[in-house]
């Protein structure tokens, strides 16, 4: 079956996901009917504005079916598909299945890991499983709508819920004080100047002088994973709670 893969995945995670999809997707499939993959990563409970931006010019006018996929650090996926479900269906589609994968969260360092290592050989193998359920109910002629609300996410434990809100209330209270967005920052005395950082991130936030625009940058960290002299780092005070209070593993989750 072929498809066509829209994909905003600043870390790479979400591009493991989508090819694993397309790996249980494998198959034939009468033209007209390729469906269409989404996959976006969940920034605050919702899908980012460069994920809409990057897609903003696909449309179809044929109820085209599509495939909604969000990646998400281990927390909470909210309302991420919801919001991917407004957008694919104000450009024509149609939403005939929806899924939720774990991967790395963008913050996960060694000293607080978070989803460290996902998606894993499991999380993979469901991918593909996923991928084969969705071909199967496309061969089976349904092109039944799906909607995404009804993906519900996986619960955390509540103390861990309660500790993690009294954090960001906090945060919240502080910024209203004082204001403030970290970015990236980088040791010189490990950058060769190679450039890879510029050329990973995904909004152009990276100058040529290798200064991080504050106003550009989304905090995804996809020039921390990419610098191979590891000059780059990010440190948020979000990392310790999100590390601290989210440690549960949660599974892939679908809906068909």
């Amino acid at each position: 079956m072929k498809s066509v893969s829209m994909c905003f995945s600043p870390t790479g995670g979400g591009e493991k996901i989508a090819k694993a999809i397309r790996r249980g997707m494998d198959g034939n499939l009468d033209e007209g009917m390729e469906p269409y993959l989404f996959v976006i990563p969940v920034y605050g409970g919702h899908m980012p504005v460069p994920a809409r931006e990057c897609f903003e010019k696909v449309c179809v006018t044929d109820n085209r079916p599509a495939i909604l996929v969000a990646v998400y650090g281990n927390r909470a996926f909210e309302r991420a598909l919801v919001d991917l479900e407004d957008f694919v269906c104000e450009r024509g589609f149609c939403p005939i299945a929806a899924a939720a994968f774990v991967c790395e969260h963008s913050y996960s360092t060694a000293d607080t890991p978070i989803a460290a290592g996902r998606p894993d050989e499991a999380d993979l193998q469901a991918a593909e499983d996923f991928g084969r359920r969705v071909r199967e109910k496309l061969l089976a002629g349904s092109l039944s709508p799906i909607h995404a609300a009804d993906l519900q996410d996986e619960p955390s434990p509540e103390a861990s819920v309660k500790k993690f809100v009294a954090f960001v209330q906090s945060f919240r209270a502080r910024q209203a004080v004082a204001p403030q967005k970290p970015v990236p920052s980088l040791d010189k005395d490990l950058c060769s100047g190679c450039g890879i950082c510029v050329s990973a991130c995904p909004v152009g936030a990276i100058q040529e002088d290798l200064s991080v625009d504050a106003a550009r940058c989304i905090n995804c960290c996809a020039c921390v994973k990419a610098c191979p002299a590891g000059a780059r780092s990010f440190r948020t005070p979000f990392a310790r709670p999100l590390s601290e209070c989210f440690s549960v593993r949660k599974s892939p989750r679908w809906l068909l």
